[in-house]
């Protein structure tokens, strides 16, 4: 696809494919506007390090990604510009000599070519750039990348071998992706640059001194963490290429049997689902060196099985969601599946002057917390409700909101956000291929009705099936605007009598609205032995 500039001659044209950039100057070198701003050309510069000051160099290939660096040349800027890019407010990150700025492609901008501004008190202009969003799903020990344009999918780039891939996780700035890969050898952090030239790349392997199961990030805040083997490998990730290590630290004894693990946006804390008595854990990790125990919580006081899943932080970071529900150890007891929402935020006592952090919805709502930098956390179980028609669920992801053109998030009451649920029938939990009728099993449980399902549910019991599926969904995530739900999904291949043979996996996406129609997306093929409960098919999330 073209790269669409604004030039002013040939020779701009040409420079538009050069290596070369302009420096970086300090600011009190920047000269004041003369006039109206006008914008010479927009590049893309890749996800490498930026220089305070000096020759720098970057990757320049036509398409930008979110997170990638923007170098907008042009001049009469002035020195306190205003920059959006897609609509979306982006910061100025550096000045360049010939009076042209330096941004990062922020969080939400749309796919597809885009206006690229810059205002000032004389006036405003623009260029465009062509911005591709991807998808990055974890299957058959490759990264498959799938490009996102507004509510399709399109399949076709090549995929990256990474042996032994289990999950996958993205830096703050969405444009370097991050694998957990398990070896023989030891467990390792794999880089992703997804704005390399040529398209994503691996940049380098960072090998972790312990076993992990589970791999986590901060939305807004670099942040990563690697879990497993009673232990926690915080990294420093301030370049967002080279992922720093700290030296491990170990869990509390609660927190070592992981189900699940969350890392709040801001990069500060660590949740971890706990199966055995349903409890979450939570984590101060703010000091990577001193991780501490904040609270821990019993979630289903009631319940003497263990039901809890998965769960998701919320974007504000001040609530937690938890989905439970029928699972191998619960049957054949009937369970129906639960949404809870913890609450945890730093609080002063006594009512914000600015009004309640959410409204008033029932009783519980808690109206006179306030969150204040710095100041203790406090944390509870605030509700937690029944989701009807769901079946047995699996993983979890929460809709952000719609974005606006501030470059802020319409930010949803707890009670009314949406929760998007991967769930299966729960009788699959209970197929065996080892057993003897296992032919018959399989030909019974993938049939009719419709083995999976994706549900939206809320806290104020709205919700249900948002759609049924002939493929098993599993790890789940949606798109920045929360209009397109993409799951990895795998679909049994059956022979004449019945018994797997192989499994397709792929993803399946669909829109959120109106009638969802799912498409089933094919990236590799699995053994059976995919299918074994908890059915925990590959991983995916999207760039930001």
């Amino acid at each position: 696809m073209r790269l669409a500039v604004l030039l002013v001659s040939a020779g701009a044209m040409a420079g538009c494919f050069a290596g070369s950039l302009p420096e970086i100057i300090e600011d009190r070198d920047v000269p004041s506007a003369l006039g109206a701003p006008r914008v010479r050309r927009v590049r893309d510069a890749g996800t490498g390090r930026l220089p305070g000051q000096g020759v720098w160099s970057g990757v320049t290939d036509e398409v930008a990604v979110p997170g990638e660096l923007l170098v907008i040349e042009g001049d009469s800027f002035g020195r306190l510009p205003t920059v959006t890019v897609g609509g979306r407010a982006a910061q100025v990150l550096a000045r360049t000599d010939g009076g042209g700025v330096v941004v990062r492609v922020p969080h939400g901008v749309p796919s597809g070519e885009i206006e690229v501004a810059v205002s000032q008190p004389r006036g405003r202009d623009a260029g465009r750039i062509v911005v591709k969003r991807m998808a990055l799903v974890v299957l058959g020990e490759r990264v498959h990348l799938v490009d996102i344009e507004r509510e399709a999918l399109h399949v076709g780039r090549p995929a990256i071998a990474v042996p032994g891939a289990r999950r996958v996780r993205l830096h703050a700035d969405g444009g370097v992706a991050y694998v957990l890969a398990s070896r023989a050898d030891g467990d390792a952090v794999v880089v992703i640059d997804l704005a390399a030239r040529g398209g994503p790349a691996i940049v380098r392997e960072v090998k972790l001194a312990h076993r992990a199961t589970e791999l986590v990030s901060g939305e807004r805040a670099p942040g990563l963490a690697a879990l497993g083997d009673g232990q926690v490998t915080m990294f420093q990730c301030d370049e967002a290429q080279r992922p720093a290590p700290y030296e491990p630290q170990p869990l509390p004894v609660g927190a070592k049997a992981i189900e699940a693990a969350a890392m709040s946006p801001d990069a500060r804390t660590l949740a971890i689902l706990v199966a055995a008595g349903n409890k979450l854990e939570v984590l101060d990790v703010e000091r990577p060196r001193e991780v501490k125990r904040l609270a821990t919580l019993e979630l289903l006081p009631e319940a003497r099985l263990p039901l809890v899943r998965d769960l998701a932080f919320a974007a504000d970071g001040e609530t937690l969601w938890v989905v439970s529900g029928a699972n191998t150890q619960s049957l054949p007891a009937v369970e129906p599946t639960r949404l809870t929402a913890v609450r945890l935020v730093a609080t002063l006592p006594g009512p914000d002057p600015a009004g309640p952090a959410i409204p008033e919805a029932s009783s519980s709502s808690p109206a006179t917390e306030r969150a204040r930098p710095g100041a203790p956390r406090l944390l509870s179980v605030w509700r937690t409700q029944v989701v009807l028609g769901a079946s047995a669920p699996l993983r979890l992801a929460v809709a952000h909101g719609q974005p606006t053109a501030s470059g802020t998030t319409i930010r949803m009451p707890p009670e009314r956000a949406a929760i998007f649920v991967s769930a299966v029938r729960d009788a699959l939990f209970k197929l065996d291929l080892g057993q003897p009728d296992a032919a018959g099993q399989a030909k019974r449980l993938f049939g009719s009705p419709a083995p999976g399902m994706i549900v939206r549910a809320a806290l104020d019991g709205s919700g249900g099936p948002l759609f049924s599926t002939a493929e098993l969904p599993s790890a789940i995530d949606l798109s920045p605007d929360s209009q397109l739900v993409v799951a990895t999904a795998a679909r049994p291949k059956l022979d004449a009598a019945g018994a797997v043979t192989t499994v397709e996996a792929g993803v399946i996406a669909a829109t959120v609205f109106g009638n969802p129609t799912p498409r089933f997306f094919p990236l590799a093929e699995l053994a059976p032995r995919a299918l074994r409960p908890p059915f925990h098919i590959g991983d995916v999330r999207i760039q930001p």
